[in-house]
């Protein structure tokens, strides 16, 4: 099995992460648009303190991305100033496929928010596989979306 490294993205790595951004919405069959590699990425950099993104690199090239958005609520008496993560794109390039990509890249982001504020992860799984992917990892789906719970000590 071929190493799987993941390092945060940084501004230096705007058109990678739209690059990878492409490449999921073409598999998930949507169609080219012009602009679309320059749009994310303006968009990504203006927002990337609120967007921490990984970046998975194996066999020497780019395998995956998970992009996030950090929801920090406005404080509110009582209730302790806490952060949540929403993972907005997990994606896994056909070729890097069943090689712990996907679950180095949610583990990454796991361990980032256990430095942080953020006390739970959501997600939306677009299937069972998905769904079974993430209850694999710790995730449990007690609405409709899927949640890892910092606090719960594991």
């Amino acid at each position: 099995m071929a190493e799987v490294i993941i390092r945060r993205a940084g501004a230096d790595d705007a058109l990678i992460v739209a690059a990878l951004h492409l490449q999921s919405a073409r598999g998930l069959g949507l169609p080219p648009e012009p602009g679309y590699l320059d749009r994310v990425a303006d968009v990504w950099l203006s927002e990337r303190p609120d967007r921490p993104t990984w970046i998975a690199q194996s066999r020497g090239e780019h395998a995956g991305l998970l992009e996030a958005r950090r929801i920090r609520p406005l404080p509110w008496p009582g209730r302790p100033d806490i952060s949540w993560l929403h993972v907005g794109v997990l994606f896994v390039g056909a070729d890097h496929r069943g090689r712990g990509v996907g679950r180095a890249l949610v583990e990454a982001a796991i361990e980032w928010c256990r430095t942080t504020d953020v006390k739970w992860i959501r997600l939306a799984a677009p299937d069972a596989a998905a769904k079974e992917f993430y209850e694999r990892l710790g995730f449990t789906a007690p609405g409709r979306l899927m949640e890892y719970d910092l606090r719960d000590p594991r």
